[in-house]
């Protein structure tokens, strides 16, 4: 895991380990240094990011510990990021 990548709240959530290294439930916010190529967007997919529109550096998803860990080894990517929660008002 490159923790350098990761904000403090999601390396302590990677960390709290709730459910195993496959459970997805950190919503994760991922900025990447440039648009994603199709190989990358595919990557992104995989680790349960939603890629949207190909021309995004930024995206989010639901990922599992797992992921996390894949994506801050990609240097395409520039940081991570746990994202709150959103409620209705």
């Amino acid at each position: 895991m490159d923790y350098a990548k990761l904000d403090p709240a999601l390396s302590a959530a990677v960390e709290a380990g709730d459910g195993g290294s496959e459970v997805r439930n950190l919503l994760v916010t991922v900025v990447l240094e440039a648009a994603p190529t199709e190989a990358q967007r595919a990557v992104l997919r995989g680790a349960g990011v939603d890629a949207g529109a190909a021309d995004r550096s930024v995206v989010s998803g639901t990922l599992s510990r797992r992921g996390v860990e894949e994506l801050s080894h990609a240097p395409w990517v520039r940081s991570l990021t746990l994202s709150s929660s959103r409620r209705p008002l």
